[in-house]
């Protein structure tokens, strides 16, 4: 059974999906059936709220991209399955995507920004799994990682705004772009791998 504070948590997740990332207090309450002043019982502030609403979100995405790091196949799948996972919860929640892209850059907790970087270092951890030596430059392969999460975010919250392709061709886009980013570099590096042969499976 969720606790007042969860259920005030769900009720500003709908209202963001029906209102908008700048949903107000004011709908979120209507959503819960509460009165307003109700809220500070349990929220310091606004900003108190939309931060739990953040880690809320974020958890949720990240649990989804999380369940497809594992999985067997050749380059271009392994690199596909993530992004695929990330452009479909954005789909299915559009307007939680993008109140999230705006809370993780602009005001996130302390501890949000450690769930980022935790999630940084297990994005970092399958590219060393799958890649042979992608890994072994921490520095380098951190900056290819974090810039190939910049483009998939830039580019879902672009396609929200415009949707002028279906998702499986963003996603085919998207993986296309990410795998020539990580192809570059493992052939600087001597690596040569062929995107439509099987990877060995990760120990």
């Amino acid at each position: 059974m969720l606790t007042p504070r969860d259920q005030i948590i769900e009720a500003a997740r709908a209202a963001i999906e029906q209102h908008g990332p700048d949903a107000l207090t004011s709908q979120i309450a209507e959503q819960a059936g509460l009165a307003r002043p109700n809220f500070y019982r349990y929220f310091s502030s606004k900003r108190d709220l939309d931060l739990a609403v953040a880690r809320s979100a974020y958890r949720e995405l990240r649990a989804e991209v999380r369940a497809r790091l594992d999985l067997c196949g050749t380059p271009h799948e392994v690199i596909r399955a993530p992004i695929a996972a990330q452009v479909t919860w954005a789909d299915s929640h559009p307007n939680l995507y993008r109140f999230l892209a705006s809370h993780r850059y602009r005001r996130s907790s302390r501890r949000c920004k450690g769930q980022q970087h935790d999630f940084g270092a297990e994005l970092l951890a399958a590219g060393g799994r799958y890649f042979p030596h992608f890994a072994e430059s921490a520095d380098v392969a951190t900056a290819i990682v974090t810039g190939i999460a910049g483009l998939v975010d830039a580019s879902i919250l672009s396609w929200l705004n415009w949707r002028i392709e279906p998702p499986q061709r963003l996603i085919d886009r998207l993986s296309t772009q990410a795998w020539l980013i990580i192809d570059h570099y493992l052939r600087e590096i001597g690596v040569c791998l062929d995107p439509t042969v099987p990877l060995p499976q990760p120990g």
